[in-house]
């Protein structure tokens, strides 16, 4: 039977692949790999977060950002992911606008001043968002609603404006338009 295998071995010396001791071993830790930076407008971002191997390969890749935004419920405080946000520059022109694939959204924007509308199940707040001629900028900690407004077996109306939510306002937000 050996000399079956070491034919088969001297035979196909590509059929077989060395795997370096301990690759395989389940005591191995699997890091997740950064998500991927994304761009629009000339802004890089990115955005993740979804458990606790995420966080940190997303904390360890914040240097690259000047403008951070974490998502958490304002019930509860857990972390809120599909946020969408719109970035409006200072000719109120729409610069960014994203759904959050977690809760950390890092974005990279050049000096200037923005606002950043942002909603979560039916709310809406604005903020401004400043980023200095050095280039540093803020990071922003956003309290949101994490469930729907509609209450179980009511149709919603999508007409139905929505609600700000608490802590912020959206005194100066942009809607389009002039």
């Amino acid at each position: 039977m050996r000399a079956i295998a070491l034919a088969a071995c001297l035979l196909c010396p590509d059929l077989f692949v060395a795997i370096p001791a301990g690759a395989a071993s389940p005591e191995s830790p699997v890091v997740p790999a950064a998500p991927a930076v994304q761009h629009m407008n000339g802004i890089d971002y990115v955005s993740g977060g979804i458990g606790v191997d995420q966080v940190a390969v997303m904390r360890s890749i914040a240097g690259r950002f000047n403008v951070h935004m974490h998502f958490v419920n304002e019930a509860d405080g857990s972390s809120l992911s599909d946020v969408t946000v719109t970035l409006f520059d200072a000719r109120r022109e729409i610069v960014l606008l994203v759904l959050s694939e977690g809760p950390l959204l890092y974005l990279r924007l050049p000096p200037g001043d923005y606002r950043a509308l942002v909603r979560s199940a039916g709310a809406i707040e604005c903020r401004t968002v400043r980023v200095r001629p050095d280039g540093t900028g803020p990071s922003l900690l956003l309290r949101l609603p994490g469930d729907s407004l509609v209450a179980p077996g009511r149709t919603g109306n999508p007409r139905q404006p929505m609600r700000r939510a608490e802590g912020g306002g959206t005194d100066g937000c942009y809607r389009g338009g002039a």
